[in-house]
């Protein structure tokens, strides 16, 4: 396990069918319960399809529900205290990826904004993609299509849905001259 993703980046990536990026890009992904209650328990309470999908990855192994350790709660109830604005669910989540080295799959900015004051490596979905497509885990199409459906979800500014795909092709174009060349 490379990566812990929090709610809100599973939720839109199961209303998208595209949870299987994270596995694609990191293997299986953790979580801690109180995602799995927000997104699978509380999800199916309001019969949200999306917990179903969260589900279903979680009894295929693809999503991994993790135990956090007596110092990774005590982290997060740290993390809490200067961050009383993030849940509960986003501050162990954090915790857990710093003392695990974990990279953080995360949309929201505060918790964000704690991974990198605490040298915590993360990504959101918006570039999850173009991270894909670089690691050579994901074909061209597939990571175009996924940042339009993305970006639509997160209702991403325009301005950078194009620079995500203006850099999608080029590293398209400059992978196809390469091969041209190797011929």
């Amino acid at each position: 396990m490379n990566a812990i993703a929090d709610a809100s980046s599973l939720i839109v990536l199961a209303r998208q069918n595209a949870l299987w990026l994270l596995e694609r890009t990191f293997g299986a992904v953790g979580l801690v319960p109180e995602v799995e209650f927000e997104t699978v328990i509380q999800g199916k309470a309001k019969e949200y399809a999306d917990a179903r999908r969260i589900e279903a990855a979680i009894a295929a192994q693809r999503l991994v529900v993790i135990s956090p350790t007596s110092n990774e709660r005590q982290a997060a109830i740290v993390i809490k205290q200067n961050a009383p604005n993030l849940s509960r669910a986003d501050c162990l989540t954090l915790a857990c990826a710093k003392e695990r080295a974990l990279t953080l799959v995360m949309e929201e900015q505060r918790g964000r904004n704690i991974a990198i004051a605490q040298g915590i490596p993360y990504v959101t979905i918006q570039v999850l993609p173009l991270q894909g497509l670089i690691a050579h885990q994901l074909t061209f199409a597939e990571c175009d299509d996924l940042l339009l459906r993305i970006g639509q979800a997160m209702r991403t500014d325009q301005a950078i849905l194009t620079v995500l795909r203006t850099a999608a092709n080029e590293i398209e174009s400059l992978r196809s001259a390469q091969e041209g060349s190797a011929r």
